[in-house]
């Protein structure tokens, strides 16, 4: 058993080596906590990722009273009840732009499948989301890349491109919020 609060202590000093550990230890474990909760692996790999950017980003001002181990669990619970939430929002979003009558007339009129609609969503998104990326520094679109669609660690991405895993970090937080804007603005 690892001992996090000496390991935390040491993070919050800058320690990389010292997160390394904190994230190898529990980023697989919080990936099947996560994924019972948001029911998809992928959903749940990128909120725990976010997690772990996050208390990276956040080392020196966080205040941890309790278990670290039980601050990650409730940051990685809460983060993805708030990932549940704002999907639902944004799902819903397309009923609310329509009237109940036009929907219904839509319904009625047309064989109208969830799941064409989840597509067409989903193509919107994706076409959002790439336009974002495009908009991204280099660096930082090629960090994104190899981390989401290429599945590489940070610290391979570090190697690749001859940067820091903090550096990698960094970029894949900023794409992050870079397309959370873009997505938020839709």
């Amino acid at each position: 058993m690892e001992n996090f609060d000496k390991i935390w202590s040491e993070i919050k000093w800058g320690s990389e080596k010292a997160f390394y550990v904190l994230y190898t230890t529990l980023f697989p474990v919080l990936i099947g906590y996560v994924r019972q909760i948001v029911k998809d692996l992928h959903l749940a790999e990128d909120i725990v990722q976010e997690v772990f950017i996050k208390l990276w980003c956040d080392r020196k001002s966080i205040k941890i009273t309790g278990s670290v181990q039980a601050y990650v669990y409730r940051t990685a619970h809460h983060a993805s009840i708030n990932k549940l939430q704002h999907l639902a929002t944004s799902k819903n979003k397309v009923n609310r732009t329509i009237s109940g009558e036009e929907w219904q007339f839509i319904r009625d009129t047309y064989q109208v499948d969830d799941f064409i609609i989840e597509n067409i969503e989903k193509s919107e998104t994706d076409a959002m989301i790439q336009q974002a990326m495009n908009n991204l520094p280099e660096k930082c679109r090629e960090a994104f890349i190899l981390s989401r669609y290429e599945y590489l660690t940070n610290e391979e991405i570090a190697q690749r491109m001859d940067i820091s895993v903090n550096t990698v970090r960094a970029h894949i937080y900023h794409a992050l919020e870079v397309i959370r804007e873009r997505l938020t603005t839709k």
